[in-house]
């Protein structure tokens, strides 16, 4: 077991413990705005001058912050300004991706670049402790190889599929086998990596991933859509993450399409469930596949092709490949319509490998909105994709730690 003294040292402790209020106020200021002059930082937070200099000189003596360069002055006989901003260095926080059949670990600091990324298989009637044990063996691992110092861990930030209980740090519904629900993962990571631990839900971490540092930068109102084996979506309203009473927001693969008697003769659905999550998904896809080739589609793809297969041939213009995906553009497309005039975002994510493989999905959606009754909230709506790509939940746990390090008490 790590043997550092979690209370032995400033960094491992949350923010609030080592700073006041005023230099936390600060902190996330130069934290959100920077590069940012120690003037700006005084109008914003309503100090004087002197304050915010006592300030943050004390942020730079804990290494917290750093000066950046001078911002250019539009007097040219104006004193240029010192520019502040974080020091990505002052800290490293863990980021946990645990999925049904392997984990991924990546040491993260403050400026969301992964410094070291690992992931490892195990079985999927894997209990707890036999995914975890190894888990905590490969962090330290990590700080080992790479020479980084555990006593400057902020956090750890760990993302899982399914319903977090954020009071406990277990998850409730989730598709992990028996012996998962209830668990006390935070606890158990608690007490092996002596650090504070977050859990939070994989699409809810994306989320915080893309608005902290991806394509959703800062971005006030957005919805995430996700897509794999699956469908999700993380929503921000003015500025902080929808997580719902019961931590269950965006769970829209549960929802149930109720489709004109056209779509119910489409090869993409074959009667035996109409849950968004399990048509829209790449088992699905997989399955549409053979369905297809049974139909007699001609078609390079096989029964067993798989998802990248499938992007291969929909970019050769393979007939079948690129029916399957206008099928499951259009669907997506009803989806995103029903989202935009739920929640009126002023951008709506696309994240995942289909999106930024295939342009022929994002116009599909975009033909399915050019449908759409009410036009007004399509009209200022912007359609991105994710530029995190597989990074994204790495990069979110990082996000998932910083949100909660700066909750002042």
């Amino acid at each position: 077991m790590y043997t550092g003294n979690r209370n032995g040292h400033p960094l491992i402790n949350r923010l609030k413990d080592i700073l006041n209020q005023n230099e936390l106020r600060a902190f996330r200021v130069i934290y959100e705005m920077g590069p940012i002059s120690r003037v700006k930082i005084t109008r914003i937070l309503k100090l004087t001058r002197a304050a915010v200099t006592g300030i943050t000189k004390r942020l730079e003596e804990v290494g917290l912050i750093m000066e950046v360069g001078k911002e250019a002055s539009s007097n040219r006989r104006g004193r240029k300004e010192i520019l502040l901003t974080v020091n990505p260095d002052a800290g490293l926080i863990v980021s946990i991706h645990i999925a049904l059949h392997y984990f991924t670990i990546g040491l993260v600091n403050f400026s969301g670049k992964i410094l070291t990324k690992k992931t490892m298989n195990y079985p999927s009637h894997s209990s707890p402790p036999e995914v975890l044990e190894p888990l905590v063996k490969t962090i330290r691992a990590l700080l080992k190889e790479n020479n980084l110092d555990p006593n400057k861990i902020f956090g750890i930030g760990v993302a899982l599929p399914g319903i977090v209980n954020y009071e406990e740090g277990h998850l409730n519904e989730n598709p992990f086998p028996e012996g998962w629900q209830g668990f006390k993962i935070r606890k158990y990571l608690e007490d092996q990596m002596e650090t504070t631990v977050f859990i939070e839900n994989d699409v809810k971490t994306l989320t915080l991933g893309e608005y902290q540092f991806g394509t959703g930068y800062h971005v006030n109102n957005m919805i995430c859509l996700w897509l794999e084996d699956g469908i999700g979506v993380g929503l921000v309203h003015n500025g902080h993450l929808i997580r719902g009473t019961t931590s269950s927001a965006g769970e829209i693969g549960y929802s149930e399409f109720f489709v004109d008697l056209p779509f119910k003769k489409t090869i993409l659905m074959d009667g035996s469930s109409r849950r968004w999550g399990d048509i829209l998904s790449f088992t699905n896809l997989q399955n549409t596949i053979r369905r297809g080739i049974d139909q007699g589609w001609k078609t390079d793809l096989k029964k067993d092709s798989s998802i990248d297969d499938l992007i291969a041939s929909a970019l050769a213009k393979d007939p079948l490949a690129l029916y399957i995906l206008r099928l499951e553009g259009q669907f997506i497309g009803n989806i995103v319509m029903n989202l935009i005039y739920t929640f009126n975002p002023q951008v709506f994510l696309l994240v995942g490998l289909l999106f930024n493989k295939l342009p022929l999905l994002s116009e599909e959606i975009q033909k399915a909105l050019s449908q759409g009754l009410l036009q007004s909230p399509l009209e200022t709506l912007e359609m991105r994709t994710s530029n995190l790509g597989e990074n994204g939940i790495t990069v979110g746990g990082a996000a998932l730690v910083l949100e909660h390090l700066f909750k002042a008490s």
